[in-house]
């Protein structure tokens, strides 16, 4: 019975195995491409920021701050909607947009772990075994999958570290532009 059951454990991991190596190569994409992303923003971001008075027309260095586009679609898309509702709806844009990386950040360190864990079964059986080289491939396979998994998490760390920050400052400006206008 126990053999039975190790034998359904082991081949239900194994089955894990490949899409567990796939979803940690998306994860190494995505972040590097979220990564990409956030280098765009930062220059674009660059210069000294003004104070935001009226988020209908903001000042140059203001305008492609991406709370700030991001209010601006807002409100186009539904002018009747109150100027604060649009800033809740901005809040929830931007929210969902750091969320892409903060996803990756919590997954891709999981996955690593997943992917290192999976093939320790089999290269320990090489051991037991004798063949060396079996034992080798896994432990590659098991030690590579460990640092695309801290290498993704990482980067989304970054990504979504920046852009917490940055979404703040824009919703802070936001947010006093429209208790201006309100005085």
């Amino acid at each position: 019975m126990t053999a039975q059951l190790q034998a359904t454990v082991a081949a239900l991991t194994a089955l894990l195995l490949w899409p567990v190596v796939v979803a940690l190569l998306v994860a190494v994409g995505h972040t590097v491409f979220l990564l990409g992303e956030l280098l765009v923003e930062a220059l674009r971001r660059r210069g000294q920021a003004a104070a935001l008075l009226d988020p209908a027309a903001p000042p140059p260095s203001m305008a492609a701050r991406r709370g700030v586009v991001a209010w601006g679609a807002e409100r186009r898309a539904d002018p009747a909607a109150s100027p604060w509702l649009v800033l809740d709806r901005t809040e929830a844009l931007l929210a969902r947009r750091v969320d892409r990386a903060r996803t990756w950040a919590r997954l891709a360190p999981a996955l690593g772990l997943a992917g290192t864990l999976i093939p320790l079964g089999p290269g320990l059986t090489a051991l037991a075994h004798g063949d060396l080289r079996a034992l080798s491939d896994a432990l590659v396979l098991a030690f590579g999958t460990t640092v695309l998994g801290l290498f993704a998490g990482g980067l989304a760390w970054v990504v979504t570290t920046a852009q917490e920050r940055w979404y703040r400052l824009d919703l802070a400006e936001l947010r006093h532009a429209l208790e201006a206008l309100d005085a």
